[in-house]
């Protein structure tokens, strides 16, 4: 994602800096080519929410995942519980 969205992730990365909120969606393909969408909000309490939709995906559960990080220092390295 680092790559492809290098943009996107300085615009999220700001808003951390900030104490602004952001929002940035990403899709990719699974091995099969599924596609597999994820929702990042980043709070103005510096909360970052990431929803997936896995859904589309036909070698998955199809279901809607959750998971939250308190305080990420950098988003792109973020370890978040489930």
């Amino acid at each position: 994602m680092q790559k492809q969205a290098a943009r996107e992730i300085v615009c999220l990365q700001r808003a951390l800096e900030n104490g602004e909120s952001a929002e940035l969606k990403v899709t990719y393909p699974t091995v099969e080519g599924d596609p597999i969408r994820e929702y990042y909000r980043l709070t103005p309490q510096g909360r970052l929410e990431v929803y997936t939709d896995s859904t589309d995906d036909h070698y998955s559960d199809q279901k809607w995942s959750f998971a939250e990080c308190y305080t990420p220092e950098w988003l792109a390295e973020v370890s978040c519980d489930l």
